[in-house]
Parts: C-alpha cells; sequence; structure tokens
C-alpha cells in the first residue's frame, strides 16, 4: 500500500491510542492517552493526554515488542514515584501495560495488547525521555528450578 492510497481509504474517524499501567503497588492505574491535548474518556476511564511516540507491536522471533517514549517533563515524576513505591513494597509482581487502539468509538477499542513491562531495561529514564519496553513475556510465569520435598525424593532421608 502506497502513501496515497493509504490516505485516500483512512476512516476519518478520530484515532486515539490509549496505555494502562497497571501494578498490585500502584496507588491508581496510570491512564495515558497519545497525542492528543486534553483529557479523553475511553472505555468508561478517563486518559490523561501526553505527547508521546508508540513503536507499533511487531511479532518478530515469536515475541511481542512495544516500544513507547514519553518526554520526561511530562510523566517522567510519576514514573518516578510509582517506581519508588514498587521499590518500597519489594514486590515481584510484573508492571501490566495495556495498548488499546480506539477508532471512532470510545467505548470499545479496536486493538488490545495486553503486555508486562520488561523486568530487565524495562522503564528508562533519561534526562530528556522516558522509554518503555513492554513484551508478552510475563516474568512470573519463567521456569523456576522445583523445590526440594523430602516427601517425594526420599533418596537424602538416609544421610
Amino acid at each position: 500500500m502506497d502513501k496515497r492510497e493509504y490516505w485516500t481509504t483512512k476512516p476519518p474517524l478520530p484515532e486515539y491510542e490509549a496505555l494502562t499501567f497497571t501494578h498490585p503497588s500502584f496507588s491508581a492505574p496510570i491512564r495515558l492517552v497519545i497525542d492528543q491535548f486534553a483529557p479523553v474518556t475511553l472505555g468508561g476511564n478517563v486518559h490523561t493526554p501526553v505527547p508521546g511516540q508508540v513503536k507499533e507491536p511487531d511479532q518478530a522471533g515469536g515475541q511481542v515488542r512495544l516500544t513507547l517514549s514519553f518526554p520526561r517533563a511530562v510523566v517522567g515524576a510519576e514514573f518516578k514515584r510509582q517506581l519508588r513505591l514498587l521499590q518500597a513494597a519489594g514486590s515481584v509482581a510484573p508492571i501490566t501495560c495495556s495498548y488499546a487502539r480506539y477508532l471512532g468509538d470510545t467505548a470499545a477499542p479496536e486493538v488490545t495488547w495486553d503486555l508486562y513491562v520488561a523486568d530487565q531495561g524495562g522503564v528508562t529514564i533519561t534526562p530528556d525521555a522516558v522509554q518503555v519496553v513492554a513484551t508478552d513475556d510475563n516474568p512470573m510465569r519463567r521456569p523456576a528450578t522445583l523445590i526440594y520435598d523430602p516427601a517425594v525424593w526420599t533418596g537424602l532421608q538416609v544421610l
């Protein structure tokens, strides 16, 4: 599809890209809407407008990866405050990131991705920007070693 065909077939409906970051330690979910000028109610929840860039989820290599970038002056303080809550609680649960694209209808999204903020380099705060990388890899489901149970493995009882 070339640019001319895209712009002639693109629907004239308003398009919203909404992000919701949640975690049990957060005081409330962080709800953002990209490149809007006023708060927008999407799916019954008010989303805060923020300038930003969203690199669409690509599925290269079998893993979905979403990259987000926001100006630090706009969201940096809130992200730092919420990350401090995580560190204080000592929680190991992952931060969930829900990406939804609304096209015309603000009640239900056209596309939704439920992802997890990566545990290594998932949130990067630089002097200019806050960058978030979210994937479909849930860190809580990674393989873990089995816990030794003497009732199951009786070999060490004779020692």
